[in-house]
């Protein structure tokens, strides 16, 4: 794992802050700069590229997912099913609050004309994952608790489809419930809960047959 110093962490949050506000091509290194009262220079001594940057900035936020994970493959106390809550409630979290890299992550994904090198950058820090919650689920399968026939590539677009729609439907979520006068941290917190009880429910529904 990458340690960084103070002052790299502070152009890697800056250049996070710009990518989601402006987009990945619509931010250059002169406004990173600029905004984290730096020189061109030492962004490029640090990182190389505006490209090498955003892989920091993936590397730094998925990194931390792929360790909760790996951490609960090598559990040996917790149920299956325990560990499929657990990484469920982690992802909840995580999305809510490192909402700037997700806005990040959907922009570049939906710009079809973009970089190929970040689209493919994006999909390999999600295959990781992805592949860590496969084994997850294969783990649960070989010990009896999970169903056999279990659709991994629709189990990951179940939670991460799900898991986008809620954070950038927010508003949305806001009018449909009738709570446009909740404060921020409340709402996200009772939406936080809702979703994660909501994926349990459905996860629990297709590994196991039960509601």
């Amino acid at each position: 794992m990458v340690i960084y110093t103070e002052k790299q962490l502070s152009i890697i949050n800056v250049a996070e802050k710009l990518f989601a506000e402006k987009g990945f091509h619509g931010t250059s290194v002169r406004d990173i700069s600029l905004e984290a009262d730096v020189n061109v220079a030492m962004i490029s001594y640090y990182f190389g590229s505006k490209d090498k940057l955003l892989e920091a900035i993936m590397k730094q936020k998925m990194q931390a997912s792929k360790d909760v994970v790996e951490g609960l493959l090598k559990n040996e106390t917790l149920a299956p099913l325990e560990k499929v809550y657990r990484l469920i409630d982690n992802f909840v979290d995580k999305v809510f609050d490192n909402q700037r890299l997700h806005c990040i992550m959907v922009r570049e994904q939906l710009n079809r004309e973009g970089d190929t090198v970040v689209r493919n950058m994006i999909a390999e820090n999600k295959k990781e994952v992805s592949d860590l919650i496969r084994e997850l689920i294969m783990e649960g399968q070989r010990n009896g608790d999970f169903n056999k026939d279990v659709d991994m590539l629709m189990m990951g677009t179940t939670l991460f489809g799900t898991l986008n729609h809620a954070v950038s439907g927010q508003d949305f979520h806001r009018r449909l419930a009738g709570l446009e006068g909740m404060p921020a941290e409340e709402f996200k917190a009772y939406l936080s809960k809702r979703l994660s009880n909501h994926l349990k429910k459905v996860f629990k529904a297709i590994l196991t047959h039960e509601l």
